[in-house]
């Protein structure tokens, strides 16, 4: 399914992601980080998936 997937339903965002993205804004998570993370784990689904 994948990271997209995961945040998404029928086109709408998960609530408990949006929840999770602003707690860690709130930590001092910069955006960029939280990007790279979920790029990160988007490449390690897809990789596992082959």
């Amino acid at each position: 399914m994948g990271i997209i997937g995961e945040i998404t339903h029928d086109g709408q965002l998960d609530q408990e992601w949006v929840e999770l993205i602003l707690e860690a804004l709130e930590l001092g998570i910069s955006v960029e980080e939280i990007k790279e993370f979920l790029s990160k784990k988007s490449d390690a689904v897809l990789k596992s998936s082959l």
